[in-house]
């Protein structure tokens, strides 16, 4: 420990570690904390290897520039990492099942019916009158999407 604090490359290294340690806790939420901490790891082995002196006004110039270097690199990965998925479709061993309609429905008019003792939303993309026999071609949560059968 007395090293660590007497020795910058040390220093730097525990402070790069540190920085890390917490990005990955977050899940890598926030690429500041990442390029931060790689940037303290770089000089501190720059440091460690003779190429960068021990001098603070070194190190934080090194970290500076190493971290907008990584900023500019690493910006449009760790963009393209957090943005959301579309969701990928259910498969259901639902779908081609029939069953008869208890309300009419049509496209912009859903109506809802008790399928396997759950009160679901229908939706379909023609009109079709209550009692009719419909047969399911998708499931979402809570909601069924039917069309005629036959």
């Amino acid at each position: 420990m007395e090293n660590m604090l007497n020795s910058l490359p040390h220093m730097i290294l525990g402070v790069g570690l540190i920085l890390l340690i917490i990005e990955l806790l977050l899940g890598f939420t926030t690429i500041v904390l990442l390029t931060l901490g790689l940037s303290c790891l770089i000089t501190s082995g720059l440091m460690y290897a003779g190429f960068l002196d021990e001098e603070l006004l070194h190190a934080f110039l090194s970290v500076a520039i190493l971290d907008t270097i990584l900023m500019v690199v690493l910006w449009r990965p760790m963009k393209n990492l957090q943005t959301d998925r579309a969701p990928n479709e259910v498969k259901s061993d639902w779908i081609g099942t029939t069953f008869d309609l208890d309300e009419a429905v049509a496209p912009g008019q859903p109506g809802s019916t008790k399928f396997s003792g759950v009160t679901w939303k229908v939706k379909a993309s023609t009109p079709i009158a209550a009692g009719e026999t419909v047969c399911i071609t998708k499931v979402e949560v809570g909601i069924l999407h039917v069309e005629k059968a036959g």
